[in-house]
């Protein structure tokens, strides 16, 4: 079905990796990230106090990009919102710290973070058998890396793009076009797979891309795709492309 695909680009989670996270938990994130912050001499009066600082330093961070960049869909780097937290408390972070923070909290957040069984494998196939290998996520470099390092994905891409290395993300057809530059193929000859329909098929599609949809999250409505496949069925999306 895809013999003459040259490259599959692959979203991240909900894609290659199975996770939960819940950034508003008072007791299981923000108390702990405010005793941390307490630690180096930013103390926050409250859980709630650093979590609406925290809101807070996000929407405006988002909406300078806004201003900067004059797109609506903007991806900003967490980094630069842990950074100003401790600033308004009079405190200068070095960026190990920062790095820190920034694991530490989705560290705190996250349920679970899981490669789907089978995963790796499908890259190591893919890449085998000559096609490259992409990453295209939506995702924050300085918890993301480490998740990739976690579940043995890392080194299985030929390239990897994380949205908050570009200041832009999915939907926006700019963001993939960081990729497609890179590759200079025709666009029936790259694949796009993903598990949302809003993100990852419908721009791709709409750019020409050939999609395969994932429907991990058991979604009761299928968008319009090349391929849907129900959950992480890599044994048949391994056929669509090798055969």
């Amino acid at each position: 079905m895809f013999r003459d695909v040259a490259a599959v680009c692959f979203d991240l989670y909900g894609t290659l990796i199975r996770i939960r996270t819940d950034e508003e938990d008072l007791t299981r994130l923000w108390k702990p990230l405010c005793y941390f912050y307490a630690y180096q001499g930013a103390a926050f009066d409250s859980p709630e106090a650093l979590r609406t600082a925290y809101r807070q330093a996000v929407e405006a961070e988002e909406a300078a990009a806004r201003r900067r960049s004059n797109r609506d869909l903007v991806e900003i780097r967490l980094e630069t919102v842990f950074d100003s937290l401790f600033r308004r408390k009079g405190v200068s972070p070095p960026a190990a710290l920062i790095q820190t923070v920034g694991q530490m909290f989705r560290a705190c957040s996250t349920d679970w973070a899981e490669a789907y069984p089978g995963a790796a494998a499908l890259l190591e196939d893919l890449r085998a058998a000559g096609k490259g290998v992409y990453l295209l996520s939506n995702a924050q470099r300085v918890f993301t890396q480490p998740e990739l390092e976690m579940t043995g994905l890392l080194d299985r891409f030929d390239a990897i793009r994380i949205s908050s290395d570009w200041g832009v993300k999915k939907p926006d057809p700019a963001y993939f076009r960081t990729l497609l530059d890179r590759l200079q193929l025709p666009p029936h000859q790259v694949l796009m797979v993903g598990n949302s329909a809003r993100d990852d098929i419908a721009p791709a599609r709409a750019l020409g891309l050939r999609t395969c949809y994932l429907n991990t999250d058991a979604e009761p409505v299928c968008p319009a795709c090349d391929l849907a496949l129900e959950g992480a069925d890599y044994a048949a999306l391994r056929r669509a492309l090798l055969g």
